[in-house]
């Protein structure tokens, strides 16, 4: 299959701005992604790792190419020779030459493996890199969905308050008219206490919820639009798991990785037993020298050489062979990884695709179980009035219908998350999937971060 990498925006290449700002009004998913991709440190990094990896392709190359080398010397010297007794001429005079040597290797059948290899190497690099940012994709619109969830637990909590609040005003005002018993007055309170504690408690993990956003856009984040309620929650399509499951081995991106890392092990066993075989590299070198000195001291000389170099490996204290056998345990490995890497991707697949089904089918029960929280909370309240029910049967029921309201928003959050990670396992997420969600934002509704205070 052919690789393909996401297209990253251009400011990749060029340098960053010192500090972005988001809109005042709350930053969309978009933005936070766009950000991410330019600040992230984790995909910063796996990209300088990707680049660097991908060098050993230029490197491998090389070693099958032509090698020029220059190599120059100089040299003062003084000489003192004696002629006639009680005479000492005395000479000073300089010696330089220099070398070019031209080296082409013939037959060396490990570098040409090695060149092959590099290729599953920066292969096995892109495939990793692609599956760093698809992480990426799932990092953020993680962390996003974190957010906007432990806003609604906190709208969730909120209301459940203001609802107990007004019930124990109502009977505190009942009380006071001899209408109900004491022990409602302080179910009331005790229950009012309760929803405070859930409320503190809320506001603490809305606020913690915003600082992944700072790992990921290098800036502090502190409110974000919300997504409406009518995004579409569907069944995978296709409704086979099967064949989910066929692509995923065919185009996760993990699974690619892993089976470059095999082929790349193959031809390291190939490499390694080229230590038996001989090599031949020729080499064609030029060189000039001058010798300083009077008479006979003195010299120039031009040199040419033409030369093929042959090596006959005989034996090499058994390292060869040990070279050998440990290439044959890494491949062992690498093929055990790939078996690892495999059977993970359809356990994944299988239960992704499973739980996606549920999603669907759990926001549509939460959906339902909204009305009949709110059914039941009238009734209660009725037989309340009427004397058939008591006041903790009506705290029960409220609390009933908040929990209700946020198990809905949470499973269409859980739904998105599912769709996300499979499309991730099957090597079919991307950008394009951040940017369609986004469509789904609420310009007007912002959710801000809550600064908890000492109550």
């Amino acid at each position: 299959m052919t690789l393909k990498l996401f297209k990253l925006p251009a400011l990749y290449t060029m340098v960053l701005p010192l500090a972005v700002c988001f809109p005042a009004m709350g930053a969309n998913l978009s933005e936070i992604y766009d950000q991410a991709v330019k600040n992230d440190p984790q995909l910063g990094a796996a990209k300088a790792q990707y680049m660097s990896r991908a060098e050993v392709v230029n490197q491998a190359r090389a070693g099958i190419l032509p090698f020029v080398s220059l190599a120059g010397t100089t040299s003062d010297e003084y000489r003192q020779t004696p002629v006639v007794p009680g005479t000492i001429p005395v000479e000073n005079f300089n010696n330089h030459a220099w070398q070019a040597v031209l080296s082409q290797p013939i037959f060396r059948l490990d570098r040409w493996y090695q060149f092959q290899q590099s290729k599953n190497v920066a292969a096995q690099a892109m495939a990793q890199f692609a599956s760093d940012q698809q992480d990426l994709i799932v990092r953020v619109a993680t962390s996003y969905l974190n957010i906007l969830e432990r806003q609604d637990a906190l709208s969730a909590s909120n209301a459940e308050r203001d609802a107990v609040s007004r019930q124990l005003e109502q009977v505190q005002q009942r009380f006071d008219v001899g209408l109900v018993a004491i022990t409602d007055v302080l179910e009331s309170t005790a229950a009012f206490d309760s929803s405070t504690v859930n409320v503190i408690e809320a506001e603490g993990a809305q606020s913690v919820s915003f600082e992944p956003l700072l790992r990921l856009t290098g800036e502090n984040v502190n409110s974000v639009l919300a997504l409406s309620s009518d995004f579409p929650v569907r069944a995978p399509d296709p409704m086979d798991e099967d064949a989910w499951v066929q692509r995923a081995l065919e185009h996760n991106f993990s699974l690619v990785a892993a089976k470059e890392v095999v082929k790349a092990a193959e031809r390291q066993i190939k490499i390694s037993r080229s230590g038996h075989l001989p090599t031949i590299d020729a080499q064609v070198s030029y060189s000039h020298s001058i010798s300083g000195g009077g008479g006979f001291f003195g010299s120039k000389a031009d040199n040419r050489s033409m030369a093929l170099q042959m090596n006959i490996p005989v034996y090499s204290g058994g390292g060869t062979r040990s070279v050998v056998r440990e290439s044959g345990y890494k491949l062992e490995e690498a093929q055990k990884n790939l078996d690892l890497t495999q059977r993970t991707v359809v356990e994944n697949t299988k239960i992704l695709y499973t739980a996606i089904n549920t999603d669907v089918a759990r926001v549509s029960a939460r959906l339902r179980g909204i009305e009949s929280s709110q059914s039941a909370l009238d009734a209660t309240q009725t037989g309340y009035e009427v004397g058939t029910r008591n006041i903790v049967d009506v705290l029960l029921a409220q609390q009933r219908l908040y929990l209700s309201q946020f198990q809905y928003a949470s499973a269409r959050y859980q739904y998105i998350k599912d769709t996300f990670q499979l499309k991730q396992l099957v090597g079919a997420l991307s950008p394009e999937d951040i940017y369609d969600l986004n469509g789904f934002v609420q310009a007007d509704k912002a959710v801000t971060r809550i600064r908890p205070t000492t109550r």
